[in-house]
């Protein structure tokens, strides 16, 4: 071979380099474009393909190149370069223009392995409402609920992505105004030319807009049902009065043709009023057949009262034994550590020491057995305390469904009642409208009674919460808002300085509002109405009280002022349905208090309770 044909074949690049420089430029351009996996897999694998192919041809070509001139062989080599350039250079432009489409009507954003934000795209910046400078070098938490990116799900969700696992989902993302976006899209490990992920992109669409229509669609329907129902009900009932109506006309028509049979109508209005009279002894039996329920009903919620009273009071007791077998447990585990440390010391002098080793670890196998048992206590206190809290859920789901079916029959008594007074009065002789009078009545005082109950019963569904209160201002805030009733007098307030506490402020509003109106109601009968309200300090604890100078309880009847339903004043002296201080008393529990009473008969009483202080 000549120097010429030498230095010519120099300037070629050997087939087997061809392939490796092929493969590092694909490797780098799909490592620079940022396109989900799956795509970047994709067009991998089809330019692996190609240079196998392109690998077989270069062998194929080898056991030929002995037999070609070096001129013909880098013509041919140079050819087959550029064509595979043009591919590759086709392929980018395709893939780019991919990438283009996807950021442009997508929302995207690109993170580190670790989390951090690296780039985000026009459409998310402009969904989440950030710039540039806000979002680069910042955590994926920084878009998420704070107490989500703190729990064991959020670790694993980046856990799999790591490790190249594609996440797909519809997302809950917090914006930089603190709204809450909804967005529907993946996130997509990019891989680097090992096949190891390398850097996390999000695409994402928002479908905030979408979703809160959803949203307000559903409560729609529910708002639509619920009216349609009502529409229903009021549609029957219209219709049953129109029937009766045109019954009662075609009787009175009937009546005026037949007038000059007027002995034989007495006969048969007589009998009517015979019937009548029937169903209205029929009607008060039912009358006292339900009062008898709510009597025996009652019974039932005052006893499932004290069981739960006596359930707490259990809880309580045992409350206090777990605090002392944690201080125990405490002071048994520092003893433990002395313990150990000595054994350690002890150790230098093994030999001598061996009967004192023996005994110090039959100690510590004796305190071991006693924490072994203070944690199976622990265990079945928590037992207890988990059966305390479904008995009260049950008691009162009992209570809300109690209230709830009475008030059906109550409006039918109220309508049926009302009928009979709008269009058959002429009918009715003066004792009936007395008694259809006594009806309604009743039945108002039953309406307020359910309400009242309903009230109580949704206290122990509702979340207490905790702030500071201005108990000063709160009271005054609770005199202005009082309506004094015409027989009541203007009552006079003599009010101290109160400290303030700590709970939830409407709860501690509706305590203050039944004990004042309490104290104004029962004081209306006395010359002139004078409050007294004030506060001490003790302990950990504020005590508020309040005095009047009315009517006053006998104390040997005290058992009961708390109960519901229960009262120690007729109706007709005070009116009431004796449910006020039952509701004080579980508000003022809820809040880890007490309230308890001290009066002396037609001389007042004086209530207190008591609230936790601020804490500093």
């Amino acid at each position: 071979m000549t120097n010429k044909e030498k230095k010519a074949n120099k300037e070629l690049i050997s087939p087997t380099d061809r392939i490796l420089l092929i493969k590092k430029e694909n490797d780098h351009k799909n490592t620079e474009l940022n396109i989900p996996k799956k795509e970047l897999v994709s067009q991998n694998n089809k330019t692996k393909k190609k240079t196998t192919l392109l690998y077989n041809e270069v062998t194929f070509e080898n056991t030929q190149k002995k037999n070609l001139k070096p001129e013909i062989l880098k013509t041919n080599l140079s050819a087959e370069i550029l064509d595979l350039k043009e591919q590759l250079k086709a392929k980018e432009q395709q893939l780019s223009n991919h990438v283009n489409a996807i950021d442009n009507s997508n929302a995207s954003i690109e993170f580190d392995l670790d989390g951090n934000i690296l780039s985000a795209n026009k459409n998310f910046l402009e969904i989440m409402g950030y710039n540039d400078g806000d979002l680069l070098g910042q955590h994926h938490r920084i878009l998420v609920n704070p107490a989500y990116s703190q729990s064991r799900a959020y670790q694993l969700f980046w856990d799999n992505l790591k490790k190249g696992i594609h996440q797909k989902d519809e997302f809950i993302r917090v914006a930089k105004n603190g709204k809450l976006i909804w967005l529907s899209g993946s996130y997509n490990p990019i891989f680097d030319i090992l096949g190891k992920p390398s850097k996390i992109l999000k695409i994402a669409t928002d479908i905030t807009l979408a979703k809160t229509q959803f949203l307000q669609l559903a409560v729609q329907a529910q708002e639509k049902e619920k009216r349609a129902s009502e529409f229903a009900v009021a549609n029957k009932e219209l219709a049953f009065q129109n029937e009766e109506k045109e019954k009662r006309a075609a009787e009175l028509v009937i009546a005026n043709k037949e007038l000059k049979f007027q002995n034989q109508q007495k006969e048969q209005r007589a009998k009517e009023l015979i019937v009548a009279n029937k169903e209205l002894a029929f009607q008060n039996e039912e009358k006292e057949k339900r009062a008898a329920e709510l009597v025996i009903a009652n019974k039932e919620l005052k006893f499932q009262n004290e069981q739960k009273e006596k359930r707490a009071a259990e809880l309580i007791i045992a409350n206090k034994e777990l605090a002392i077998q944690s201080k125990e447990k405490e002071k048994r585990a520092a003893e433990l550590i002395i313990a150990n440390k000595k054994l350690a010391a002890e150790n230098i002098l093994k030999e001598k020491r061996k009967v004192e080793k023996q005994k110090r670890a039959a100690e510590l196998i004796v305190k071991n057995r006693e924490l072994a048992y203070q944690e199976k206590r622990s265990k079945e206190l928590t037992l207890a305390n988990d059966e305390l809290k479904k008995a009260q859920e049950e008691l009162e789901a009992f209570s809300y469904s109690v209230s709830h079916d009475l008030r059906a029959p109550i409006r039918a008594i109220n309508g049926y009642t009302q009928i009979l007074t709008e269009d058959h009065i002429d009918l009715i002789d003066d004792d009936g409208k007395n008694i259809l009078q006594a009806i309604i009545k009743n039945s108002k005082k039953m309406g307020v009674l359910i309400d009242d109950l309903l009230a109580f019963s949704k206290l122990g569904r509702k979340q207490v919460s905790s702030n500071n209160i201005n108990m000063k201002a709160l009271v005054n805030a609770v005199i202005n808002e009082i309506i004094i009733e015409k027989d009541e007098n203007t009552p006079l307030f003599e009010i101290d300085e109160l400290d303030s506490s700590t709970g939830d402020s409407s709860l501690i509003k509706q305590v203050w509002i039944n004990l004042i109106s309490n104290a104004i109601k029962y004081s209306k009968y006395k010359s002139e109405t004078r409050i007294k309200i004030t506060s001490v300090c003790k302990d950990d604890q504020i005590i508020y009280s309040i005095q009047d100078y009315g009517a006053g309880f006998d104390m040997a009847y005290y058992d009961k002022l708390f109960g519901v339903f229960q009262r120690l004043h007729s109706q007709e002296e005070f009116s009431g349905t004796g449910i006020g201080l039952a509701i004080v008393q579980k508000i003022v529990n809820r809040h880890y208090g007490t309230v308890w009473a001290e009066s002396e008969l037609d001389a007042g009483a004086k209530f207190y309770f008591s609230l936790p202080t601020i804490k500093h």
